[in-house]
């Protein structure tokens, strides 16, 4: 349970929690409010806080989900729920049934799904959220409807192979996550949540937060077109010379538009066929996923 600043809401985001959960971890990351001393209180023997100093929310979940790979050997199951009280904690199950019937590795909250859909989320949200869940599935390869949803659940299987050296400490590690799970061919899954939304604040500055999430979502495309088409990894060799062609010709075809314009209208046709094809490998890539 990450929090910052969560003096408000924190209490009544632990007491939700079902007492089938076995431990609870809230990672109070820089908190400068009683966020962390009434955490602590309200845990009791249920779990522990633990202290970071301003990782960014994907730093303090990538700290809480290191720490379960240390309690023991156990199958676990790790949940993320926020520390302001916007997931629904009746959901859990649902969150957590396709990891127990090994149908995946890693489980989205997807609130347009849910029979209430997003209802109270701000316009500009929902714009947000449906623009950068369609970059997101062009960029992993992969079609999702919530990118931006933060509950999540991921098998022990996947934390124990995850690179936690280079990962996304900031508001866009739930595209990050995403991305490189899918490049690693791990099964994912979109289940139905509920959309909860109070008095709470979002603390993402958008003026920062855009130019850093393009930069990431332009690396994880091209970092997963390497290791797919280029070294070659679980791909034929017919379908690495096709991709790599669409690719780097659609690219070269594009800078030499900017002198022979006629050139640009080819430009949409490659990228075109470039994502079909990518859509295509993906679904052949992801029945064979990492079990759970």
């Amino acid at each position: 349970m990450p929090a910052r600043n969560e003096s408000k809401h924190i209490a009544a985001s632990i007491h939700s929690i079902p007492d089938s959960v076995d431990w609870i971890y809230v990672i109070d990351d820089g908190s400068t409010d009683d966020t962390g001393a009434i955490a602590r209180a309200t845990l009791g023997a249920r779990g522990s806080v633990l202290r970071t100093e301003g990782l960014g929310v994907g730093g303090a979940i990538a700290k809480g989900s290191q720490a379960v790979l240390n309690l023991d050997q156990r199958e676990w199951i790790v949940v993320v729920m926020a520390g302001d009280g916007q997931m629904d904690p009746s959901d859990l199950t649902t969150i957590i049934e396709p990891i127990e019937k090994k149908r995946a590795d890693h489980v989205k909250g997807n609130r347009f799904l849910h029979p209430e859909g997003a209802n109270g989320m701000p316009f500009i949200r929902r714009l947000g959220t449906w623009l950068l869940s369609i970059l997101t599935s062009l960029a992993s390869g992969r079609k999702f409807g919530d990118t931006q949803c933060g509950y999540t659940a991921t098998s022990r299987g996947m934390l124990e192979t995850w690179n936690w050296t280079d990962t996304w400490k900031g508001y866009g590690y739930p595209n990050w996550w995403l991305m490189e799970a899918s490049r690693l061919d791990f099964k994912i899954e979109e289940v139905p949540v509920k959309s909860i939304y109070a008095d709470e604040k979002s603390g993402i500055n958008l003026f920062k937060f855009l130019p850093s999430v393009s930069w990431m979502l332009w690396k994880g495309v091209w970092r997963r077109g390497f290791d797919w088409y280029v070294t070659g990894k679980k791909s034929s060799r017919i379908v690495r010379w096709r991709a790599c062609t669409l690719w780097f010709g659609s690219w070269l075809t594009l800078f030499l538009s900017l002198n022979w314009p006629l050139l640009f209208v080819t430009v949409p046709v490659t990228f075109t066929l470039l994502t079909h094809l990518d859509r295509k490998e993906a679904h052949r890539r992801k029945s064979g996923g990492w079990a759970a």
